[in-house]
């Protein structure tokens, strides 16, 4: 598990320009790209993004969680999928993008789960919830936008219920070789195909793709999540280091 990668600083890595709040870009990037962000996900993973999703809740499995926290919630996505593998009693999930929330609302309602599951504008480095209000934390690919990672994680300890679990699903470069190199000329191919199907903001989906390149990994990400008071239960790779996946508990 030896990722030694020399990254990018990726605090520095924002949509627009250096000046404003990578927070306040974030949402109205975001805000932009809502109604073709499903799009863009499938073309960026792949098409693997709903088995990834899958296979990592179902490592909470065995936990049993009863109420979820989803971060970074977007469309909606992973908290009807929480949901529909998980069986929690009920599942909350935040983003800063109420446009986001907007579409996910829709999709909750089509699914008929608007009393199982409930969607708020927040930002992750101040949350509102009680201490102690979860059994369980997911983010799926959103944790390389926050702007105060370790605020966040500090914010997601908060909130976890002793002995609670975080789960986080994001997407990385692989590291070297061919694949390395076949991966790199597809995202330049991915970008030229969404900056044409997506054209509203070419700038955001080069910052998505930035931002994969640039934030930490592997060990790089778990060092970060032990200082913040995180142990390790399960790493994990998806189709050759594309997707990693970490699952850990509150300490």
């Amino acid at each position: 598990m030896s990722e030694s990668k020399n990254f990018v600083d990726y605090t520095k890595v924002k949509p627009y320009n250096q000046e404003e709040e990578k927070t306040v870009q974030l949402a109205r990037m975001f805000n932009k790209i809502s109604d073709k962000y499903d799009k863009f996900n499938d073309i960026m993973s792949w098409g693997m993004a709903r088995i990834w999703r899958k296979q990592s809740l179902l490592t909470l499995k065995k936990y049993n969680p009863k109420l979820i926290l989803d971060i970074a919630a977007g469309t909606a996505d992973m908290c009807i999928k929480s949901y529909q593998y998980l069986k929690p009693e009920h599942v909350t999930g935040v983003d800063i993008s109420d446009k986001m929330l907007e579409m996910g609302r829709v999709k909750v309602s089509n699914a008929n789960l608007n009393d199982k599951i409930d969607l708020q504008v927040q930002d992750c480095s101040s949350l509102t919830f009680a201490d102690e209000s979860f059994d369980a934390v997911t983010i799926a690919f959103g944790i390389r936008n926050f702007e105060k990672l370790n605020e966040s994680l500090m914010q997601i300890h908060r909130v976890l219920k002793p002995k609670g679990h975080l789960l986080i699903l994001e997407m990385n470069e692989p590291k070297k070789g061919l694949l390395l190199k076949g991966y790199q000329l597809y995202t330049r191919i991915f970008v030229q195909m969404t900056s044409k199907l997506l054209s509203s903001d070419k700038v955001a989906y080069d910052y998505l793709q930035a931002s994969m390149h640039a934030f930490p990994n592997g060990e790089l990400l778990i060092d970060i999540l032990g200082k913040n008071s995180f142990k390790l239960s399960t790493y994990r790779k998806f189709t050759y280091g594309v997707c990693s996946m970490y699952l850990v508990e509150k300490i």
